[in-house]
């Protein structure tokens, strides 16, 4: 590993400590772990790295990642790109004989933009866009989307998904409240910091999408707003493809969700944390 990470000295003590014998990595604050971890995985699968003053820039598979130092984006990364989590359902994708050539996608939960970037990727001359309401996390979402000239393809949007047009607050105390963890709760329209809310029909007039080839929902809970207001109104989710949903248990009723999925003409399966559908109403 590079003498040059872009750490303070205090951390590459805290590394060398951490690579001691014995228990005394416990003493290595756990972002630091995550950083070792991560790096060491990409120079062994082969990826470059380039380091910078509390960021780590990685060009994998020719793709350009920026990661922040002392954040999740390691374990996201690790995660979305390095175990491509994603991969088995692409896989499915294509096997359904769906022409892939031009997909409408929305990518909501989008983080710093790991995601839409592998599926940009995997699904070329798509549209895709990126639905990110933390301020911090959306900023380098617009940065790996300029570090790969991506701007004609990737359409970062400001916010968060949700059952209605409406106005929400930002939350950490969702799991370990983490830059990965961060769920919205409804709040006054009122309110100084409020985020926008946007339903998924307000998204697809936003962007002229007829239909969403591939709608990918990650977002720490929020699902339990969007099948409640689904529910009572399923229409919209028949414009919908092909979907890819993780429901966390602590927050949502899986059995709920998958009825009003399945009540909208979706076959279910699950991978992983991941539950795929496809929709049999499209040939």
């Amino acid at each position: 590993m590079s003498k040059n990470l872009g750490l303070s000295l205090k951390e590459k003590i805290f590394l060398l400590v951490a690579g001691m014998p014995g228990k005394w990595s416990k003493f290595c604050p756990s972002y630091l772990r995550e950083f070792k971890n991560t790096v060491s995985k990409i120079n062994r699968l082969g990826g470059s790295i380039l380091y910078e003053s509390r960021a780590t820039l990685v060009t994998f598979q020719n793709i350009q990642f920026k990661l922040r130092l002392g954040s999740t984006d390691f374990l996201v990364f690790d995660q979305v790109i390095l175990d491509e989590e994603y991969a088995p359902i692409i896989q499915l994708i294509k096997d359904s004989q769906a022409s892939v050539n031009r997909f409408n996608i929305i990518d909501a939960g989008a983080n710093v933009g790991f995601a839409s970037l592998y599926f940009s990727k995997q699904f070329p001359a798509s549209q895709i866009v990126s639905i990110e309401p933390d301020t911090s996390n959306f900023n380098s979402l617009q940065s790996n989307i300029e570090i790969n000239q991506l701007k004609n393809a990737v359409f970062p949007l400001k916010g968060g998904i949700w059952g209605k047009t409406s106005k929400l607050n930002l939350s950490n105390s969702f799991r370990d409240g983490r830059e990965w963890s961060l769920n919205l709760e409804e709040t006054s329209i009122d309110e100084k910091g409020a985020i926008d809310a946007f339903s998924l029909d307000d998204i697809m007039k936003k962007f002229n999408f007829n239909v969403v080839d591939f709608l990918k929902i990650d977002i720490e809970g929020g699902e339990k707003n969007l099948f409640e207001h689904w529910s009572n109104d399923p229409s919209i989710l028949r414009s919908v493809r092909f979907l890819a949903l993780e429901i966390h248990d602590e927050m949502a009723d899986r059995n709920f969700i998958s009825n009003v999925l399945e009540q909208a003409g979706f076959k279910l399966t699950e991978i992983n944390e991941t539950t795929f559908g496809f929709n049999v109403n499209f040939k």
